[in-house]
C-alpha cells in the first residue's frame, strides 16, 4: 500500500552506517542517467565557464529505448574516457562543488539510498556499490531518520508510479504465503543470519533447512554425506556467473535473465568450452579454485554479513523485490550469490598474483555483484526455469561443499 507523507512507514535496518568518504569511485563504470528536468537544469549551465576543459566536449546523449523503458529517465552523461563521469574532478562532483547538491542528478542526489515499498511502508537501504558503504563509514541509518525521510520523499516524487506488486507471494510455487506469514519468517532469518559465530556458509544453510521446514512441515534431517557438484550444478554456477561476473563488457540483454539465452547457456554453453568461470585472461575449473582458501577474516566476515543482511531486510532477493520469485527459491539464489562472490573474490587474487583473496579482493567481487543485481532483470520464462532449478537444498548443499 502507498505511505502518505502523514504517515511516513520508513524502516531502517540495524548495523549498517553511511557517511560519503569522497573517494569518487561511485562514480564510474556507467552513464548517469537523467530525467527531463535534470536534463534541461544541467544543459542550461555553459559548464567551460567555471573550466576550460568542458570546452567543445559533448557531454550528453539521448538515452536508447531500451534503456529509459519503465524509468523516468531520458538522457544521460556519457562516460569520460577514463569510465568515469566527467563531472568528477578531484574525486568530487563539480556540479555539486559550483551549484550545490539540489543541482546534479536526481539519481546521484538519491545515491546510495535505496527504498523498497511493501505492505507494511517503506525499508531503506544502501546500495553497496559506494566504498562509504562498503566500509561503513559514518553514522548508523537508524540515526539518520530525519534525513532518510526526506530522501523518501525524493524518492516517491522521481517514482510516483512506481509501487511494486507483493499480492503474489509464495514460500514455494504451489505454497502461497500472507505478507504477515513472511515477515514472521524474516525474523527467524534474520536471527538466524546474526549469529556471527557461526561460520557463514553454515548460516545460509540453516536459514535453508529453516524455509525447507516450513515448506516440509517436518524438521529438515541434514544427509550424512552430500557428494561431488554434478555438471547441472557446475552448468548453473556457469551461466549465473557471467551474469554477475562477465569477462567482457555486455551487449543489450546480455546481463538478462533472458528466457533464450539464460536456457542456452545453461544448456549448451556450459558443456562445450568446458565447466569454468572466465576472467579477461584466463578461465578456471571449480576444482582449481575449490583449492584457494577463503579469507577467515573479521573484516571480510563483517562486509559479507552486513551485505546480505542488507538484501534480506530490504527484501530485494524474492517476490516483488526480485522477478516474482517464491521465497525458497530467491533465498536459494541469494545463496548461489554468495558462492559466486566467494569464486570471484579467488579469481580477482589470481589475476594478480595472489595466492589468496584479500579484504580489498572480496570488496571488487562485492561491488561489482551489487552493480549487476540492480541492473538486471529477470523475465517470467526464466522465473520457471530458476524456481525449478534452485529450489533443491541438496543442491544448495552440495555447492557449498564443493566451492
Amino acid at each position: 500500500m502507498p505511505t502518505t507523507d502523514t504517515e511516513l512507514l520508513l524502516h531502517l535496518p540495524d548495523e549498517i552506517n553511511y557517511e560519503c568518504t569522497g573517494c569518487g569511485k561511485c562514480c564510474g563504470g556507467w552513464s548517469v542517467p537523467m530525467t527531463q528536468d535534470d536534463y534541461e537544469r544541467i544543459t542550461a549551465v555553459d559548464w567551460s565557464q567555471f573550466d576550460s576543459r568542458y570546452q567543445m566536449q559533448d557531454l550528453f546523449r539521448e538515452m536508447k529505448p531500451y534503456e529509459s523503458a519503465g524509468t523516468p529517465y531520458l538522457y544521460a552523461i556519457k562516460e569520460g574516457g577514463d569510465g568515469h563521469c566527467p563531472f568528477l574532478k578531484d574525486n568530487l562532483c563539480f556540479i555539486h562543488s559550483q551549484r550545490g547538491s539540489t543541482f546534479k542528478p536526481s539519481i546521484c542526489q538519491l545515491f546510495p539510498y535505496c527504498f523498497n515499498e511493501t505492505p507494511s511502508g517503506f525499508y531503506a537501504t544502501v546500495s553497496f556499490v559506494s566504498m562509504g558503504v562498503v566500509n561503513n563509514s559514518g553514522k548508523p541509518l537508524n540515526e539518520q531518520r530525519d534525513y532518510l525521510e526526506g530522501k523518501l520523499k525524493e524518492f516517491k516524487t522521481l517514482f510516483p508510479d512506481h509501487h511494486p506488486n507483493w499480492s503474489n507471494l509464495k514460500l514455494a510455487v504451489d505454497k502461497p504465503l500472507s505478507w504477515d506469514e513472511y515477515l514472521e519468517i524474516e525474523k527467524e532469518m534474520l536471527h538466524i543470519w546474526a549469529e556471527r559465530d557461526k561460520p557463514l556458509d553454515l548460516r545460509f544453510l540453516a536459514i535453508s533447512d529453516m524455509l525447507l521446514e516450513k515448506f516440509k512441515g517436518v524438521p529438515v534431517v541434514p544427509p550424512a554425506s552430500v557428494g561431488s557438484m554434478k555438471n547441472l550444478d557446475k552448468q548453473l554456477l556457469v551461466a549465473l556467473y557471467k551474469i554477475y561476473f562477465p569477462h567482457k563488457k555486455l551487449g543489450r540483454g546480455e546481463g538478462d535473465f533472458n528466457a533464450g539465452r539464460f536456457t542456452y547457456q545453461m544448456l549448451f554453453e556450459g558443456v562445450f568450452p568446458g565447466l569454468r568461470l572466465r576472467s579477461p585472461t584466463k578461465s578456471y575449473s571449480f576444482e582449481e579454485l575449490a583449492k584457494i582458501d577463503f579469507p577467515e577474516d573479521k573484516d571480510v566476515e563483517d562486509l559479507i554479513y552486513r551485505y546480505f543482511h542488507s538484501r534480506i531486510f530490504g527484501k530485494l532477493y524474492f517476490g516483488a523485490g526480485f522477478g516474482q520469485l517464491s521465497l525458497i527459491t530467491g533465498f536459494h539464489h541469494l545463496l548461489l550469490t554468495y558462492v559466486l562472490l566467494k569464486q570471484n573474490s579467488k579469481i580477482v587474487a589470481l589475476s594478480r598474483g595472489a595466492g589468496t583473496p584479500s579484504y580489498l579482493d572480496v570488496v571488487v567481487a562485492v561491488r561489482t555483484l551489487e552493480k549487476r543485481l540492480g541492473e538486471t532483470s529477470v523475465g517470467g520464462y526464466a522465473a520457471a526455469i530458476l524456481e525449478l532449478l534452485l529450489f533443491s537444498p541438496g543442491r544448495m548443499r552440495r555447492i557449498l561443499s564443493n566451492t
